[in-house]
């Protein structure tokens, strides 16, 4: 792994500690505690539509597109916050904050 590999890795460390973050202290926290929000909502999102195709109902566009966009935006803000974290921008982090943006967009 190369400096940037091991930055980006101590950065998700950071973001996904179990402490408790409190975000009115800083724009730091206010970072955190939206993206282990979106993460919480994402993985809800995901058991209850796992729960209803376990069930033989049929999913629809509307109830996919309200699982779908929590995921694009977790994994948007969280591409973002190590943009803005990580010392030397990656091209690579830059197209999948990108995607992710799109996916939540269009999808």
């Amino acid at each position: 792994m190369n400096k940037i590999d091991r930055e980006i890795i101590t950065i998700l460390k950071d973001v996904f500690q179990l402490k408790r973050v409190r975000p009115i202290e800083s724009d730091h926290n206010m970072r955190l505690w939206m993206i282990r929000s979106f993460l919480l909502i994402s993985v809800l999102g995901l058991i209850g539509r796992v729960i209803v195709g376990l069930s033989n109902r049929e999913i629809s566009a509307e109830f996919s597109s309200v699982i779908n966009t929590p995921i694009a935006v977790f994994f948007t803000l969280l591409f973002l916050h190590i943009n803005n974290e990580v010392e030397e921008t990656s091209i690579i982090i830059f197209a999948l904050t990108w995607v992710a943006l799109m996916l939540g967009l269009y999808v």
